[in-house]
């Protein structure tokens, strides 16, 4: 198992900076070792975003 797995399971993400995007205002883009979407809360500060997905995919809400 990856050092970047271990974290990322710890709630350490490193974000994505090449596949930043905006909507709304805001900036989104995804962990680059789990590919968790992230938002950006506030300036520089990321966090994961809540993401519902019925269950069937590898991702829960967490």
């Amino acid at each position: 198992m990856k050092l970047g797995h271990i974290a990322c399971a710890l709630g350490k993400h490193k974000v994505d900076r090449e596949g930043i995007k905006r909507a709304g205002g805001q900036k989104f883009s995804r962990c680059r070792t789990c590919r968790t979407p992230m938002e950006e809360v506030e300036p520089h500060l990321w966090a994961a975003m809540r993401v519902k997905d019925a269950g069937l995919g590898r991702r829960a809400i967490h």
